[in-house]
């Protein structure tokens, strides 16, 4: 998303890189922060410390363009002490105060060092000329949350990051798959029970997991682990395709999520997901349309019902195909993010001209 995001503008603007900026984290406080959370105390999250947001802030200062016309953040909270002397605006998934709630337990921090963050963080949203995000989800929560103007809210929405296919390359079979960076929660546990429950009905079905092992490295009948496949490596990334062109669906019953990226990868391919009504995901997966979403949080009985839909609905389920195909290619390809990026980014610089 980042390199998206300096590629289009670089093709229209001058354009500075400042960075990287990624001072060390104090290993002492780091140290101190985790016994204390072990012992049920409640750490601070020392990579936002106060002493080293300033560090970051100072660091920004030093290499910024001073006749910049605007200066773009890529990320919120790293940045929360800083203060340019010229408009700036910003792009990432979410706020502090989501992010720390949807990955992490708050009960192991303490709350007034969050709301030490979450305040700098507020503070600094609120300056900004622009504050974009890629969901309509994740914007409204920081507006109510953070106190946010609507009007300086912007969406420039996500992208898949593997070429789309011309054409679904389908060819029919049971293949369902689930990709991850962390197995449990993206709830790989629940696939392989609905798996189980589906080769009741369907012996012939099969899972294919891609990403982070199935936990205690066992295998249920059916499952295929292919392992991490990097993007960044040719035989690799046509392997990760070939999956995707493979599959009846992608099945993703996370707990943890904002807007993944996988859910539009994989409709680029013709393939409908499966996911929870929950985060961002409704804003990628059309119920009923693209793909089913079900209640969360998500339960095998859920998952495995929704998994036969798709293998009994054969006329339903090709429709849904053409549909996610379709969408992908309107809605979550490249050009149309950077195209709303640079609106977003061209509309900033113009109020920011006249307020001038």
């Amino acid at each position: 998303m980042s390199d998206a995001a300096c590629a289009a503008l670089a093709a229209r603007h001058a354009v500075t890189y400042v960075g990287p900026i990624d001072p060390a984290v104090d290993p002492v406080a780091k140290a101190r922060s985790k016994a204390l959370r072990v012992s049920g105390l409640g750490g601070d999250f020392v990579a936002f410390s106060e002493a080293r947001l300033r560090r970051i802030a100072s660091e920004v200062e030093r290499q910024a363009r001073p006749d910049a016309a605007l200066d773009i953040f890529l990320g919120f909270t790293s940045w929360a002490l800083s203060r340019p002397p010229r408009p700036y605006l910003a792009l990432s998934d979410c706020v502090f105060s989501d992010y720390i709630g949807i990955y992490h337990d708050r009960r192991g921090f303490r709350a007034a060092d969050l709301e030490r963050i979450e305040q700098a963080e507020a503070g600094w949203l609120r300056a900004a000329a622009r504050a974009l995000f890629t969901s309509d989800w994740a914007a409204a929560r920081a507006i109510g949350r953070y106190g946010l103007d609507p009007a300086r809210i912007g969406v420039v929405g996500i992208f898949g990051d593997v070429e789309p296919s011309e054409h679904d390359a389908f060819a029919g079979g049971k293949t369902f798959a689930f990709i991850s960076t962390d197995f449990a929660a993206k709830g790989g546990p629940i696939v392989i029970e609905a798996l189980r429950e589906l080769r009741a009905r369907h012996p012939e079905a099969r899972l294919v997991i891609v990403g982070a092992p199935p936990t205690g490295g066992t295998f249920a009948p059916g499952v295929e682990y292919a392992g991490f496949l990097r993007k960044d490596v040719p035989a690799e990334l046509a392997r990760f395709r070939a999956v995707l062109a493979s599959l009846v669906a992608l099945v993703h019953p996370t707990r943890a999520d904002i807007s993944p990226h996988v859910l539009v990868e994989a409709a680029q391919f013709g393939c409908p997901a499966i996911a929870p009504r929950a985060f961002a995901i409704p804003e990628l997966v059309e119920h009923e349309r693209t793909g089913l979403l079900i209640d969360a949080p998500p339960t095998v009985e859920a998952v495995a019902t929704a998994m036969a839909w798709m293998l009994e609905h054969p006329r339903d389920y090709a429709q849904m195909r053409a549909a996610a195909w379709l969408r992908a290619r309107a809605m979550h390809g490249r050009s149309r993010f950077e195209a709303r990026l640079l609106a977003q980014v061209d509309a900033t610089l113009a109020e920011t001209k006249v307020a001038a």
